[in-house]
């Protein structure tokens, strides 16, 4: 399809409608929208209202060469398909790609500014990465962060009007809730028998409910260089403890538990953080000594109740040092 020569520069501010009668598109349809009079794709970030829906990524990276925009889908895991399609494809099908950003309104009304931002192309090498959010029911699930590349240098008070992202190559990890609507996370979408994790949600949800007064998230565990992230089970926000519960108390199972929360507590950045094995049951006095020695604490059911036992630190220090 023909396609009028595109005249906006960085930081110009125009409306929606004012590009749909230059170049397609939509005035009211989602932030991306393919245009169908002409070869382009817009995209639009709005972070005041993109939040409630966990759009809490978009923005430049610290140097400005990466422009990091959230996919489209409000509920549950963000897919490839659908709606995100024209920023994946737009490469292959020849179109170009602009973005904007939210700027106010027009004195008087309710109509929307957007600034433009610059025309970009997706990162041939890294096009997205899955990062953790909020879905608009405040239930845990991953959203698209697509990686936008400029495809001439943006100015600085552009760069610096639309704000950075949060986005980083390091490994990271944020607080999340306890509630989980995603299976695109590693320790919950990999693990092997569905008995066993209802037996485990089943012995945390007990546990929380007897825990009167504590307050319980979980942590998301970003990993950028692995492209994976982790879940934990759940974290004590009052005692600073991080659990990771078993469905069985054997020893396969807790010596998984151990190498996960040690893998855990390297990326959870919180002082006097404690580290705990939840168990259906009080395992074997051995297992006991294993958690005592790795430094871990233990809760286990006993008839109607739970058993804490705090993590032995000092023992532990005292065996490293024999």
């Amino acid at each position: 399809m023909p396609s009028p020569a595109f005249r906006l520069r960085a930081g110009d501010i125009v409306t929606r409608a004012d590009l749909v009668v230059e170049y397609g598109g939509s005035v009211q349809s989602g932030g991306i929208v393919p245009s169908n009079t002409s070869n382009s794709v817009f995209v639009f970030t709005d972070p005041a209202e993109g939040r409630q829906f966990g759009y809490v990524y978009d923005g430049f990276s610290s140097d400005g060469t990466v422009f990091h925009y959230t996919g489209a889908g409000r509920v549950g895991d963000q897919k490839l398909s659908g709606s995100n399609s024209p920023i994946l494809t737009h490469a292959a099908k020849g179109r170009s790609l602009h973005a904007f950003s939210a700027a106010g309104v027009v004195a008087g009304s309710s109509t929307k500014l957007q600034r433009y931002i610059g025309e970009f192309i997706l990162d041939p090498d890294v096009p997205f990465e899955r990062m953790p959010a909020l879905d608009r029911s405040g239930a845990l699930r991953t959203v698209l962060v697509f990686r936008l590349l400029p495809v001439s240098v943006i100015p600085d008070d552009v760069v610096e009007l639309v704000g950075y992202s949060g986005v980083t190559r390091e490994p990271n990890a944020i607080s999340v809730p306890v509630e989980i609507n995603s299976t695109e996370f590693f320790e919950t979408a990999d693990r092997a028998g569905g008995l066993a994790v209802r037996r485990e949600s089943q012995l945390v949800d007990e546990f929380i409910a007897h825990q009167v007064g504590h307050t319980f998230t979980r942590w998301a565990i970003n990993l950028p260089a692995e492209r994976t992230r982790l879940l934990t089970d759940i974290y004590d926000e009052v005692d600073h403890t991080l659990y990771e519960a078993k469905a069985i108390a054997g020893r396969s199972d807790l010596r998984m538990a151990v190498g996960q929360l040690y893998d855990y507590r390297r990326h959870v950045r919180v002082d006097d953080l404690r580290c705990s094995v939840l168990l259906p049951e009080r395992p074997t006095a051995d297992l006991r000594d294993l958690l005592r020695d790795a430094g871990l604490g233990l809760a286990f059911r006993e008839q109607t109740t739970f058993v804490l036992v705090p993590p032995d630190t000092s023992h532990r220090e005292e065996r490293l040092h024999q």
